[in-house]
């Protein structure tokens, strides 16, 4: 008599999930658009420590880039580096909250209204529906017009306009994964609707969900950079949209209070966006083979 080796059932969480991540990490591009990020995000933590003083108007004005001031100088006499590496602050940090509050209020709210449907549902798609067709910037131009302009309340108010993009992926994602032949079994064995969902139907529908929030990144940057070049920004507080509203006056006679700041955000952004492309192709691979 043969004896079989007992099967070995799989986690479908960690068989769909763990694997492409483990292999957007290696691939070259994104251990290149990583280190970007690491090196951005370094420079903007780590240098004003080592930089001059982003507020000090002891220099000369319009000064260009030279040894001393590798940016030049603003049109105070600023040092343009500091005060990018000081708003290089900003503008992470609105990109990276407003992306993880996006997640946490998408994946409660979107993922509890695919998984039980019902009223739930149809009021995220009413939501959904109303944000799509008032543009997000226009109704952040709004908020921040009638209820102030600092940086937490820049954060919620991008997030409040931002969050129901990502919540109809979960949604979506939810309610294909609650049909499965896995969650039916979980039902039959008698396991309760909120750990199914929370076990088998969320995990499952990270993945996207993931490349969605990574993208997500770069546009609450943009949008914040956009706030901040409208004026509308937080004034106490230096950010590179900020900068370029500052360098407007001077864009006849100076390039660099505008080159700089832009090329930033054209950078992060851009790498932002590849990361989450990258993510997509890792996740997706019959999608990576279309292309």
């Amino acid at each position: 008599m043969t004896l079989r080796a007992p099967v070995q059932l799989v986690d479908p969480a960690t068989y769909s999930f763990q694997r492409p991540l483990r292999e957007f990490i290696r691939r070259p591009s994104t251990i290149v658009y990583l280190s970007i990020v690491a090196a951005v995000a370094l420079i903007c933590f780590v240098g004003p420590a080592f930089g001059d003083d982003p507020n000090s108007t002891g220099f000369a004005v319009l000064t260009p880039p030279d040894a001393q001031h590798l940016a030049g100088t603003d049109g105070l006499g600023r040092d343009l580096l500091a005060r990018m590496m000081l708003g290089g602050r900003s503008s992470l940090l609105v990109g990276v909250a407003v992306a993880a509050l996006c997640l946490t209020v998408a994946v409660v709210v979107g993922g509890l209204a695919g998984f039980y449907g019902g009223l739930a549902d149809r009021l995220l798609t009413k939501v959904s529906e109303f944000f799509q067709v008032v543009p997000s910037i226009i109704l952040a131009l709004v908020a921040v017009t009638l209820l102030g302009s600092s940086l937490p309340l820049i954060i919620l108010i991008l997030s409040a306009t931002m969050w129901p993009q990502v919540a109809r992926i979960v949604r979506a994602e939810c309610m294909r994964i609650a049909l499965l032949g896995y969650v039916e079994s979980s039902r039959a064995a008698g396991f309760s609707s909120l750990r199914i969902f929370w076990s088998d139907v969320l995990p499952n529908a990270f993945p996207p969900v993931l490349v969605a929030t990574t993208m997500t990144v770069g546009r609450a940057i943009l949008s914040e950079s956009s706030l901040s070049f409208l004026g509308l920004g937080d004034a106490n507080i230096p950010s590179w949209g900020a900068l370029l509203y500052d360098a407007q006056p001077f864009m006849q006679i100076a390039w660099w209070p505008t080159l700089f700041p832009g090329a930033a955000i054209f950078i992060v952004v851009l790498t932002a966006n590849m990361l989450g492309d990258r993510l997509n192709d890792s996740l997706n691979p019959a999608l990576s083979r279309v292309k």
